[in-house]
């Protein structure tokens, strides 16, 4: 979704597990230049939750039935209306001088390890562990937030 304006936009990301390695997915954002977690623009007609299956299926190749959430705590929800999980956290940043984001970060557990982005979209993706993050970040191309996040995942992955 292009800025129409210069207030907030919500947007979506996943930091994704690998199913079986002590992995995270990171795809090179193509304006950024920087090595990010997949997401994007939650469009006026979706949901967090129905923006990130979307936005993971475009950058990932990941269909909705490919991933399950890792921070969804066991509480009371209601019978009657959709409920929405809940995310990691939300995060609020400047995307330029005039722009800003709140972001609903998710942690997902993908069941495959195959990553096909669709065309135009991530133009470079890989399951990267912390060492390998660690040098991104010394290169310049991983910004520090991300480097804490996946540290702190890496620091308790066998806990979640």
């Amino acid at each position: 979704m292009p800025h129409i304006h210069d207030l907030y936009d919500f947007t979506v990301s996943a930091f994704i597990l690998h199913p079986t390695e002590p992995r995270i997915c990171l795809h090179l954002h193509k304006k950024l230049n920087s090595w990010l977690q997949p997401g994007g623009h939650i469009e006026l007609n979706e949901d967090p939750q129905e923006a990130l299956e979307r936005e993971l299926q475009e950058e990932t190749g990941l269909s909705k039935t490919d991933f399950e959430f890792v921070t969804n705590p066991e509480q009371p929800r209601p019978r009657d209306t959709k409920t929405i999980t809940l995310p990691m956290h939300l995060d609020v940043h400047s995307f330029d001088e005039t722009h800003k984001h709140i972001d609903f970060t998710y942690l997902i557990r993908a069941k495959t390890a195959e990553l096909k982005p669709q065309d135009g979209e991530s133009t470079e993706i890989s399951w990267f562990d912390i060492k390998e993050i660690r040098r991104l970040h010394k290169e310049g191309i991983v910004y520090r937030n991300i480097l804490d996040i996946c540290e702190w995942i890496f620091k308790n992955i066998d806990k979640l």
